[in-house]
């Protein structure tokens, strides 16, 4: 049995809830009255069964067919060497002090580097140098990424995609030489 029960103040506007569970058997138990008599269950037997006997069934053996023999194997013959890692290719190009377009003569020496056949798969490396201020290092950067791309021009013109090309401008750096581009093909 449950019991809900309802409380408003009169003053407010908040309600308040309140639920009451009975339990019956303690009510039972506080009346004096004795407990109805459990409820016999019938015992429960389980009925076993046995299984019939099998029976064992005899298959006649049948011999798989006689095939005839794989051919001998081919002699084994030496691998050949592994062929040799390719050496990438470079080519060195030398600027005037101050200029950052490409000499006729360095020209020609580019010319020639690519005339050769290159694979189209092939990524190229330009690495720029340019000397210096020695207060304003980013005079050196702007220079060599100018001379970088006047060598990335050449190459995208020659048919190299531009996404195969890697300008890196060096700036300055010390114990290198300024005012040249590397230019290595990366097969």
């Amino acid at each position: 049995m449950t019991i809900a029960l309802g409380l408003i103040v009169a003053g407010g506007t908040s309600a308040a809830m309140a639920q009451v569970v009975v339990n019956q058997q303690a009510l039972q138990q506080l009346s004096g009255k004795p407990p109805p008599p459990p409820v016999a269950r019938p015992r429960y037997h389980p009925i076993i069964r046995h299984p019939a006997p099998r029976r064992a069934v005899v298959h006649p053996v049948i011999a798989p067919p006689r095939l005839p023999l794989p051919p001998p194997p081919p002699p084994v013959i030496a691998a050949a060497p592994p062929p040799r890692p390719v050496q990438p290719r470079a080519l060195t190009l030398m600027f005037p002090h101050v200029d950052v377009a490409l000499p006729a003569t360095q020209a020609k020496a580019l010319d020639a580097f690519i005339a050769t056949k290159f694979d189209k798969a092939a990524h190229f490396v330009v690495q720029a140098t340019a000397p210096g201020v020695a207060n304003d290092p980013s005079v050196a950067r702007r220079m060599a990424l100018n001379r970088g791309l006047a060598v990335r021009a050449v190459l995208r013109h020659a048919g190299v995609k531009s996404d195969h090309i890697i300008v890196q401008a060096l700036g300055d750096p010390p114990g290198l030489v300024p005012d040249h581009v590397t230019l290595t093909e990366i097969p």
